[in-house]
C-alpha cells in the first residue's frame, strides 16, 4: 500500500499521467533500454510506460522509488528519486523550517533535468492541512499548492 501511495504522489508531483500507457519491455526502443541498463543494470521490478512520446521507467531500489524519463533516442529527460528529508540541501531545509513551521515532511523527491537543473518537491502536512511544494536547489519556493489532508481512522476494535 505504501508503494502505491508513493507512486501516486510522484505521479501527481511530476505530471506523469497515471493513466499513461503501460507497455512491455519489448516495446521500448533499444536506445532507451541501453541508456537505462547502463545506469541501473541490476534494477528489479521495472515498469515501462509510454507517456506521449516519452518513455517512463520506474523501479524500486532499497525501498525508494526511482523514475527515469527518456526520449525515443535514449536521451535522459529527467530523473525523479525519492530521498529522505536529511538528504535535502541546507538551504532547502532552512526555507521549509522558516516558511512551514510545525509541518511534517511526508515525502521528498529530488528531480534532475539536464535542461532545468535540480529541484525538490515535497508533501508537507500539519493538523489536517498540507501543501505540495517545489523548491529550487538554493531554497527558493518555485511552486506551492494547498492540499486537504485526510486522516484514516481505524474503526476496527482489537479483540
Amino acid at each position: 500500500m505504501k508503494k502505491i501511495a508513493i507512486l501516486l504522489t510522484l505521479s501527481f508531483l511530476f505530471g506523469i499521467e497515471i493513466f499513461g500507457q503501460e507497455i512491455g519491455s519489448e516495446k521500448v526502443p533499444g536506445q532507451v533500454k541501453v541508456a537505462f541498463n547502463k545506469q541501473f543494470p541490476a534494477a528489479k521490478m521495472v515498469k515501462y510506460e509510454l507517456n506521449n512520446a516519452d518513455y517512463v521507467i520506474s523501479f524500486l531500489e532499497k525501498g525508494k522509488q526511482f523514475i527515469f524519463t527518456y526520449d525515443r533516442s535514449g536521451n535522459l529527460l529527467s530523473t525523479d528519486r525519492e530521498i529522505t528529508p536529511e538528504g535535502l540541501p541546507k538551504e532547502v531545509s532552512s526555507t521549509v523550517s522558516k516558511n512551514f513551521p510545525g509541518y511534517t515532511i511526508i515525502t521528498v523527491v529530488k528531480r534532475e533535468a539536464p535542461d532545468k537543473g535540480i529541484c525538490f518537491e515535497m508533501d508537507l502536512k500539519k493538523e489536517g492541512e498540507g501543501y505540495t511544494v517545489r523548491f529550487g536547489d538554493h531554497g527558493e519556493i518555485l511552486m506551492k499548492v494547498a492540499r486537504k489532508v485526510e486522516f484514516k481512522v481505524n474503526t476496527k476494535s482489537k479483540k
